[in-house]
């Protein structure tokens, strides 16, 4: 390649990227480590692809966290997230969800403000619930008070990001005096994403939160639920709009909120990119039955998944991705189910960020 096909070229993504981080269209990637195993290698080869992300104008980078499963290949969510905040520059980093109830609301604004100090603003906070009932019974925390010891929590939280100190604090699960947290970048505080789609969680988000991150699934189904817990898109948007009218708040659809007044909507969806159909589902099965055992503490079938995640060449996934931005969310956030995290990166850098 000459010199000035090189510059060309050059030019040509950096012009590419920047109209991605301009368009409504967003995108986020999950970038937890899901190979068979993990160590310093595999931890450089994921910062890589965090890099990549950032340069290729990526919008969000998200950061599970499981406390009580099973899974001995994955790193601890703050401190990796803390060394890819000081690797990249312009991506925004967060929980995608932390689970409120299983941590002191102290201890989680201290990681809070400080990793939005370690990424320079670009923090943002994830919340969530739990589901799983044995991991609440590992840490002697009742699953059926879940909701409510959330709730207080971010009520606390929100009071350390935006006060210089909590004097005195009572509630029902939590009381102490003399606390504070160190000051956050972002003001009033680092954004708030509240997961799930149960009727308190809508108004979670509307109380406390900035918006909403539930995970997609086809209209009128949600995977893994009961007959009377379906849900579908727009019905919870409807609801939504309804808690935004109680709470004094508006929503936005298709774009990011701006200021606290309004909520935003993003989702997130499983996706395996490869040109032979078959061969992405034989790698999602890989990697859900062999190495992921079907998530520890339970977890859908590989029927359910194949059914509900985009598995396919780059087309199909677009169309699926296409199907999300559509129902008012501006960011999608990639989750992609396979061992080989950079071969998936590479597919939908050169094969999906151009169709945004």
């Amino acid at each position: 390649m000459s010199l000035k096909q090189k510059f060309d070229t050059k030019l040509l993504n950096i012009i590419c990227h920047t109209l991605i981080r301009m368009s409504e269209k967003k995108l986020g990637y999950n970038i937890r480590i899901k190979g068979e195993k993990v160590n310093h290698e595999v931890f450089k080869e994921y910062l890589e692809i965090a890099k990549r992300a950032d340069d290729a104008g990526l919008h969000f980078l998200s950061f599970p966290e499981f406390f009580g499963r099973f899974d001995p290949n994955r790193l601890h969510v703050v401190p990796y997230m803390a060394t890819v905040a000081t690797v990249t520059e312009h991506v925004k980093l967060g929980f995608d969800v932390l689970q409120i109830p299983l941590l002191h609301p102290k201890h989680i604004a201290d990681i809070g403000a400080s990793l939005d100090i370690i990424s320079n603003g670009r923090f943002i906070f994830g919340a969530g619930t739990g589901w799983v009932p044995a991991e609440f019974e590992e840490f002697g925390v009742p699953f059926k008070e879940r909701g409510k010891i959330t709730d207080e929590s971010l009520d606390i939280i929100k009071k350390l990001w935006t006060q210089p100190s909590i004097t005195e604090y009572n509630g029902k699960y939590f009381k102490f005096k003399n606390v504070c947290s160190p000051p956050c970048i972002q003001k009033p505080h680092p954004p708030i994403w509240i997961g799930g789609a149960s009727d308190a969680s809508i108004r979670r988000t509307v109380q406390y939160g900035n918006e909403w991150a539930p995970t997609w699934w086809y209209p009128g189904e949600a995977m893994g639920m009961k007959e009377e817990e379906k849900w579908d898109i727009k019905e919870r948007t409807e609801k939504l709009k309804e808690y935004c009218k109680q709470f004094g708040r508006e929503l936005v659809l298709g774009r990011e909120p701006k200021g606290y007044k309004e909520v935003g909507l993003n989702q997130r969806i499983e996706v395996n990119i490869n040109p032979n159909r078959q061969k992405a589902k034989e790698e999602v099965f890989h990697f859900w039955v062999d190495v992921r055992k079907g998530r520890s503490h339970g977890g859908d079938t590989i029927e359910k998944k194949l059914k509900y995640i985009a598995a396919g060449n780059a087309e199909d996934v677009i169309e699926k991705l296409n199907e999300v931005y559509k129902s008012g969310a501006y960011l999608v956030v990639i989750y992609p189910m396979s061992t080989d995290s950079k071969t998936q990166w590479d597919r939908i850098e050169k094969e999906v960020l151009p169709s945004l």
